[in-house]
Formats: C-alpha cells, sequence, structure tokens
C-alpha cells in the first residue's frame, strides 16, 4: 500500500514538490546568501546538502526530479549562475564559482559519485547529457592563482571555459583542466588528466590524456 501510494504521489507535480520540501527539511538542507539571490529548489530532492551565497544577483536552478546527496553549492562573486537540468543525480559533489560572471551548467540525466567542479574569472562551465562520472572527479577552468612573467609583468594562465559534450564517462580520478573540451560518447580512463581537445567516441588514458581506441561506444548497464 504505502509502495502504491508513493507511486501515486509521483505521478502528480503538486504532490511531488510538497514531498521535496519534506525531503529537503528532513534532510537538514542549509542555505546562507538568499537575500537579492534566486534560488529555486521546487520539486528537488536534497540531502545534507548547503547552499552558500556570498554575493548578488546570482541564480540557482536545482530542477524538478533531480536528487542531491552530501553537496555543496557555493557562490563567491555577483551575476553568477548554476543550472542543473532534470533527472541528474549528484553525490559527494562541489559546484563552486568564484569572481563574477561565472556559470555551470548540468544538463539532463546526469550522474556525479564525487568531485570539485569549479568556475573562476567569469568562464563557465557546461556538462552535456546523461554524462557519467565517477568518484574523486575535478573540473576545473582556471588555476585559483596567477602566474605572471618575470620579465615584462605579463599574466599568463588566465581561465578559459570548459566543455564536456553529451554521454562522457570520466573514470574515478580524473582531472579535467581549462579550456578543455570533451565530445560526445568519449569514455577517459581512471586517474587521467585532460587537457585540449577529446573527439567523440574514444577512450583516453594517462597523463596527459592521450588516445587509445576509436570507434566505440558505451553504455551504464553491464
Amino acid at each position: 500500500m504505502r509502495k502504491q501510494l508513493i507511486e501515486i504521489m509521483k505521478k502528480s507535480n503538486g504532490m511531488l514538490y510538497i514531498m521535496a520540501v519534506i525531503y529537503s527539511l528532513r534532510s537538514c538542507l542549509l542555505i546562507r546568501g538568499c537575500k537579492n539571490n534566486s534560488i529555486q529548489l521546487r520539486g528537488a530532492f536534497l540531502k545534507n546538502t548547503r547552499i552558500r551565497i556570498e554575493g548578488t544577483n546570482n541564480i540557482i536552478k536545482i530542477a524538478p526530479e533531480n536528487r542531491l546527496n552530501n553537496c555543496l553549492i557555493y557562490i563567491k562573486g555577483n551575476n553568477c549562475e548554476i543550472n542543473v537540468e532534470k533527472h541528474c543525480i549528484l553525490a559527494n559533489t562541489e559546484l563552486w564559482i568564484e569572481d563574477d560572471n561565472g556559470k555551470i551548467t548540468i544538463d539532463y540525466r546526469t550522474t556525479a559519485e564525487g568531485g570539485h567542479i569549479a568556475a573562476t574569472e567569469g568562464k563557465s562551465i557546461y556538462i552535456g547529457k546523461d554524462c557519467m562520472f565517477s568518484r574523486d572527479i575535478e573540473i576545473l577552468n582556471g588555476d585559483s592563482h596567477a602566474i605572471y612573467m618575470l620579465e615584462v609583468n605579463l599574466r599568463i594562465n588566465a581561465s578559459k571555459s570548459v566543455y564536456i559534450g553529451n554521454h562522457v564517462w570520466l573514470g574515478s580520478g580524473v582531472k579535467v583542466l581549462k579550456g578543455t573540451t570533451i565530445e560526445d560518447g568519449t569514455v577517459v580512463s581512471a586517474g587521467a588528466i585532460v587537457t585540449g581537445h577529446l573527439e567523440s567516441e574514444s577512450i583516453y588514458a594517462g597523463i596527459p590524456a592521450k588516445k587509445i581506441r576509436e570507434n566505440i561506444f558505451w553504455e551504464r548497464e553491464r
């Protein structure tokens, strides 16, 4: 009877919203920095998840039917945006923006088991649909600190946006660095460090990541 009731509630948007609110409250959702910012969580299930904002005119959109467990969403800046589309499942994951005008987008049905996704200096990180990320993932569009040429005092390590296409699989411990593009359907082996452009439907491995196989496809089911 209880199982049937839950299934009925899932089919109603109104009941789903009520379930999500109760679930989030029971899980001690902590939000800081609501004033002058927009936080949209309607219909999302958040457990042990914290939201912290230091700045104004920021937007956080966690679409309905998402599940976030033990996550941190942090913004330190103004006019930034974090957008997680429907049916994503994120656990032990940090979504982190510093500086103004940064953006992180995670598209439909992507899953992540743990890691740190950080955008800085007004650049963006885009993660496509149906991606699968293992644990201890790092995706960074900057180096966090400045490096200069000694002779002319010229900075040489500005941030660059990161683009990850649809249906990309990142193995455990993968690090994706600034300016990287990963095309659709690609697999990156555990422990790899990724820079530059990775072609579609290929397997990459190593430090730095190199293509070891092409013309592949992968599925979540064994």
